[in-house]
């Protein structure tokens, strides 16, 4: 079942606009809040998040998984969601018909071979479960009134 560029973005977009929803919670002095002592800050998550989502749709697309920011870099979560959001929307873009069928070897990291589209379904998958994962930390944090899990 082949997946259209379209499609993808507009599935991803579907759950990234509630992920930024998350992060404009977060207040700077929140950033190394975390629900328990094994958990990720919430700056580790979010950041974790932006960064994995992008790295999967760069290796989908065909290409080295690029970082676009600094860790020593003063830019606020918003700032890095706007970043990373708008940089894995053009490369989604970017992936032409043929390479969305492509087969990808994930061999040695996940143990599997699947098509571009796939991947980039697994970039989104990855990034559900740790949207799970934020709300509870925004819900920590105080706040009640919450967005839907995924925007139409």
């Amino acid at each position: 079942m082949t997946k259209s560029t379209s499609f993808l973005k507009k599935y991803f977009l579907s759950h990234r606009e509630v992920t930024k929803e998350l992060t404009e919670k977060i207040a700077s002095e929140d950033y190394a809040y975390k629900p328990t002592d094994t958990s990720m800050t919430a700056e580790e998550l979010v950041t974790h998040m932006l960064t994995s989502f992008h790295q999967f749709a760069c290796i989908a697309a065909g290409e080295e998984p690029e970082k676009l920011h600094e860790d020593t870099e003063q830019a606020t979560l918003q700032e890095l969601a706007e970043r990373y959001t708008d940089a894995s929307v053009k490369k989604i873009e970017s992936i032409s018909d043929e390479r969305l069928e492509e087969t990808i070897d994930l061999s040695e990291t996940f143990g599997m071979k699947v098509p571009a589209w796939r991947l980039i379904e697994i970039g989104i998958d990855h990034e559900i479960n740790h949207k799970g994962n934020l709300f509870v930390y925004v819900r920590s944090l105080g706040f009640n009134e919450l967005p839907m899990f995924v925007k139409a």
